[in-house]
This record gives structure tokens, sequence and C-alpha cells, in this order.
């Protein structure tokens, strides 16, 4: 398999951030960024909004989702709430 097939596999199985996805796919974080912006750009995947309301102004750990937010790799803090990658179903 490419870098770019085992990346879109890691998304479709839930890995929502760059770190998740080169954590599960054994690359680097900058190999990860590139497939998953080839990915991004071809329509495979896509950026979704998993946490509805801004994050604590204080930052991380201070609300019921730090467990599996930003400070944990699961998404990055976009705007109004946390994204994450998500496959586009084909």
């Amino acid at each position: 398999m490419s870098i770019v097939s085992d990346v879109l596999a890691a998304v479709a199985a839930g890995a929502g951030s760059t770190v998740e996805v080169a954590r599960r796919t054994g690359t680097t974080q900058q190999d990860a960024e590139t497939a998953l912006a080839a990915l991004s750009a071809t329509g495979h995947i896509r950026r979704v909004l998993v946490f509805a309301d801004a994050c604590a102004t204080e930052g991380c750990s201070g609300c019921a989702s730090s467990g599996g937010c930003a400070s944990a790799g699961a998404g990055s803090l976009v705007g109004s709430g946390l994204t994450a990658w998500q496959a586009v179903p084909r």
C-alpha cells in the first residue's frame, strides 16, 4: 500500500488528526500532512466539526471533552470548535 492509501484507511478507521494519522500509519507528521492534503484536494476526505461549542478561553483540559480533543491529538482547533478529518463515502 502507498502512504496515501494507508492515510485514507487510517482516517476511515477514525484517525481525526495529523498526529493520530501519523501514529497509526507509522509515518512522519509531514508525510501525513502531505497525504491528507492530497486526499482533501481530491475529495476523498474532509474536515468536519465534532465539537460545536467554542473551546474554553483558558485552554485545554477544562471541559468534559479534554481527554479527546486537540490536546490529545484527536483534532485541531479551527474557528468555533474542534474539527477532525473524515472519509467521504464513495
